[in-house]
């Protein structure tokens, strides 16, 4: 039989429960009034813990701009008061994100952000005048916010061949071949590239880059002398590498200057070049708010190992970026070849490439993922390339330094 009071008693707790949460909620007093607004951002610094030893600082300035420090990365901005009662601020992308303001009644240095599309909230802390201080469990997410950077932001800045942002790079490449060989258009291979990317910052618009390319064959079929193919794997290639300098000059040109070589590190003599390769690079780039084009170009020459035959290749890879909401690019780097010392229709590998990406922001933490389809135009007759797929995954990270 059901006891009547404890009825009530569970009526009358839930009853304080709701009064008590109505009561919080009328404890915070939205924000408003353009003057207010403007006296409340122009000027102030957003400080937030994004992760575990990596912070992120905002700055507002009266004059309309804005920029955020994250990952060692600048992000320019702008931001306007809009209407009574809304704070908007634009990426450089031109995404425009608004939040509305509320103050803590029972906490004056209290307030809360909200979002305006998700009607996400954020709480945070005015100290020092000026400063506002997010809580690690309020750090915003894809959207950004007023002190962190948004997907879209990042996404645009790992597209920038002058990026500050480190970055740990893994491609893993499946290559359907064909050729005049026979069985050539049967042959295939599955790989793995691993490319660190930690730049060195000069200053504000310069980098010194020092990038290794560690290549892990998985499964590669490769022509014998006897005829046939023999599959190859698991087995580490020839490691290549790039030291250069790069800067950002006005108008949004970048330009890159260094050197390209190649270590004789594959465990397979069929799956490198047995020599020591060394030779110059350069490449540039157009930066725009849209997205990012350019073109690098490197030419090697063998200058120690197997002297049985010589080395002679110019290569380089063409690379652009389309800028999309939500952390989406359509992209594509494909690499090119021109073997100066192979036979006649042997020289070029060239190939045209389109692709999609997507930025995503885990714990704190942005990550680029892409797929790239590769079909190429021109090969060697003999055996090269027909098409290729790439998965790419790209980490941010903190750089040492």
């Amino acid at each position: 039989m059901r006891h009547p009071f404890r009825t009530v008693k569970v009526l009358l707790l839930l009853t304080a429960c709701l009064a008590s949460q109505i009561a919080l909620a009328d404890n915070w007093q939205p924000l408003t009034g353009a003057e207010r607004l403007q006296a409340f951002v122009s000027g102030a610094t957003v400080d937030i813990q994004i992760r575990p030893g990596v912070t992120a600082v905002g700055a507002y300035h009266p004059d309309g701009t804005a920029e955020i420090r994250a990952w060692n990365e600048t992000f320019p901005r702008t931001w306007e008061v809009k209407g009574d009662d809304q704070v908007c601020y634009t990426s450089e992308e031109g995404q425009t994100n608004c939040y509305t303001f509320e103050q803590n009644l029972d906490d004056a240095l209290e307030f809360r952000a909200r979002h305006i599309e998700s009607g996400e909230m954020f709480i945070f802390r005015a100290v020092d005048g000026k400063t506002r201080q997010f809580a690690r469990e309020n750090v915003p997410g894809e959207v950004g916010g007023m002190g962190a950077p948004s997907a879209s932001e990042i996404a645009a800045q790992l597209s920038n061949p002058n990026t500050t942002l480190g970055s740990m790079n893994a491609q893993f490449d499946y290559i359907a071949y064909d050729g005049d060989l026979p069985e050539a258009g049967d042959a295939e291979a599955l790989r793995m590239v691993f490319q660190p990317s930690l730049p060195y910052p000069l200053s504000d618009t310069s980098n010194l880059f020092v990038r290794p390319a560690i290549p892990v064959i998985f499964d590669q079929d490769v022509p014998e002398s006897t005829g046939g193919f023999d599959s190859k794997g698991v087995e580490l290639g020839d490691i290549s590498f790039d030291a250069s300098y790069a800067k950002t000059l006005p108008g949004g040109y970048v330009v890159l200057g260094g050197l390209a070589g190649t270590f004789p590190t594959a465990t397979d003599d069929a799956l490198g070049l047995d020599q020591w390769l060394l030779g110059p690079e350069v490449a540039l780039a157009i930066i725009r708010p849209r997205g990012v084009a350019g073109i690098l170009v490197s030419h090697q020459w063998d200058v120690a190992g197997e002297d049985d035959y010589d080395t002679s290749i110019t290569g380089g890879q063409y690379f652009y970026a389309i800028n999309f909401a939500d952390g989406w690019q359509v992209n594509s780097s494909p690499t090119f070849a021109y073997n100066h010392e192979a036979r006649g229709d042997d020289k070029w590998t060239l190939p045209l490439g389109i692709g999609v990406s997507r930025t995503m922001i885990f714990g704190g933490r942005p990550w680029k993922f892409g797929l790239q389809y590769w079909h190429y135009v021109e090969s060697p007759d003999t055996f090269g390339p027909d098409y290729q797929l790439r998965f790419s995954v790209s980490p941010v990270v903190k750089l040492p330094w």
